[in-house]
């Protein structure tokens, strides 16, 4: 594995187009794992999603599950809550822009070290302008 490399754990592999302080872009790759990660929303930041091959599952806000397939584009702005995961049997590849970009590489690359509870802890403290869980559902 490269630098460009992130593995965020069973299920999902990162690989870092381009970083600056405007713009991270990356290209996310998630197995048919079915998981489905925790909701959480981004206080400063707008995410766009763009999948290549294979189906996204995404929650918005709590709102129905929506299924993205290839083409498909999704915007999701700073303070909306969300998650997405693969729910098709296939890999699943899509282009995914963060802006600003702060100092989200290094959380995933953080995040990529394994997430104990005192590293959970430290990354909802450390990254919390990047990330926040959504509390309740």
């Amino acid at each position: 594995m490269d630098d460009r490399t992130i593995n965020l754990g069973k299920g999902q592999t990162l690989r870092v187009l381009a970083s600056s302080a405007e713009t991270l872009e990356l290209e996310s790759t998630w197995v048919g794992t079915g998981k489905r990660p925790p909701s959480h929303r981004h206080p400063r930041q707008d995410e766009r999603f763009e999948v290549l091959t294979g189906q996204l599952s995404v929650e918005l806000d709590g709102g129905p599950l929506r299924e993205l397939r290839a083409g498909d584009t999704l915007h999701v702005p700073r303070g909306t809550a969300h998650r997405m995961w693969n729910g098709g049997p296939d890999t699943t590849r899509a282009l995914w822009r963060v802006t600003p970009a702060l100092r989200t590489e290094e959380m995933f690359r953080f995040i990529g070290g394994g997430l104990s509870p005192l590293r959970i802890a430290t990354l909802l403290w450390r990254h919390r302008n990047e990330y926040r869980l959504r509390l309740g559902r």
